[in-house]
């Protein structure tokens, strides 16, 4: 699948920005972008507010809800508006939408979709997102329609097979920017990860210690020291057991190793340690975690015997998705199909392994 846009780094957050031409003149794209009755036909039923607009994205019964207002406007050329949405019972923290119009060639405009300030790990959703709302917008332009398109946008995809591809590419992509350092010594291999979360050190800190809060993006705590009701932080010398116990090998035995409040907690995961600092950043938190090397392991799944070597990106892919449910958490969101950012993850981390290194 070939992308028509990019996923960059923005502090904690992210930069997306997709683009597509489109036969039309300036003229014709700007009345498709700013009529109320012209965007129902690509991307929602907009209506005016005291204090901005309000665009509704989803079919009927939809909680999928956009609000802002208009920040910049140079007719036929640009808007910027500012853009929060709503859906499902979450909110998600306002970003800024720009939308510009260049002429290519005559009869033809491309436009320019630039979302700022968009929270990490959702990036990928928007770039997959735009690409599929601007095929609708396509389609109100005059390109070939179809059966869903006839009574307006009804927040369904306009190519589910388009969307769920583009979608995997965004994930990669973004993974891509973040990705960790593998450490390869043999057969044994750890992992070095950093990432900037939009967060301040004491709303980790709780994430990293608090057990309600681990059980959101770790593991679920199947046993906790000492403490019946769950409810106070870990200590050190803490062990304590997280996972699913009703799956076999499904639990994980953790002893925290050390432990300086709001800056290192470094705890035993199976035959490795992990270490997890935190550190002020004027965007947030810097977060580092390393789990130290360790030795590649078979593992066998199904009745047929086939093995799967967990190595190093294996771990890391690990890790990172982790990291990705903990950005999600700390952001107030739920963690969109968990399985799929370890897939992308591990793409990434398998790929740098096979590509050679300079000594």
């Amino acid at each position: 699948m070939s992308l028509w846009g990019e996923i960059a780094l923005d502090g904690a957050r992210r930069v997306v920005t997709v683009e597509r031409e489109y036969p039309a003149g300036r003229a014709e794209l700007w009345s498709a972008l700013t009529e109320p009755r012209r965007l129902e036909r690509w991307i929602g039923r907009y209506t005016a507010a005291d204090d901005g607009f309000r665009l509704e994205m989803g079919g009927p019964g939809t909680d999928a809800v956009v609000t802002g207002r208009v920040l910049a406007c140079e007719p036929e050329r640009r808007i910027l508006v500012s853009w929060r949405f709503s859906g499902d019972g979450e909110r998600e923290a306002d970003t800024e939408l720009e939308a510009t119009i260049a002429e290519t060639a005559e009869g033809r405009v491309l436009l320019t979709l630039t979302h700022r300030r968009v929270q990490a790990v959702t990036a990928s959703v928007y770039g997959a997102g735009w690409q599929d709302v601007l095929t609708r917008l396509a389609r109100a332009l005059g390109a070939e329609r179809s059966p869903q398109d006839v009574d307006g946008y009804a927040g369904e995809a306009a190519d589910p097979a388009a969307f769920d591809a583009a979608l995997g590419d965004y994930r990669r992509s973004e993974a891509a920017l973040v990705a960790g350092d593998l450490d390869i010594a043999g057969d044994r291999g750890g992992v070095r990860l950093r990432r900037v979360l939009d967060a301040p050190p004491a709303a980790v800190w709780d994430a990293l210690t608090l057990p309600d809060r681990i059980g959101r993006w770790l593991w679920p705590v199947v046993e906790w020291p000492d403490d019946p009701a769950r409810e106070r932080r870990v200590r050190l010398g803490d062990v304590m057991r997280l996972g699913d116990a009703n799956v076999e090998g499904g639990v994980q035995e953790l002893e925290v190793l050390a432990l300086e409040p709001e800056r290192h907690l470094r705890f035993s995961w199976g035959d490795a340690a992990v270490s997890i600092r935190l550190q002020d950043d004027e965007d947030g938190t810097l977060l580092t975690l390393v789990q130290d090397p360790i030795e590649s392991v078979m593992t066998y799944e199904g009745h047929s015997g086939a093995g799967r070597l967990r190595s190093a990106p294996d771990f890391a892919a690990g890790w990172h998705s982790l990291i990705d449910q903990l950005t999600l958490l700390l952001s107030g969101l739920t963690v969109p199909e968990p399985d799929r950012l370890w897939e992308a993850a591990y793409l990434v981390y398998s790929e740098s392994l096979a590509r050679p290194h300079a000594d």
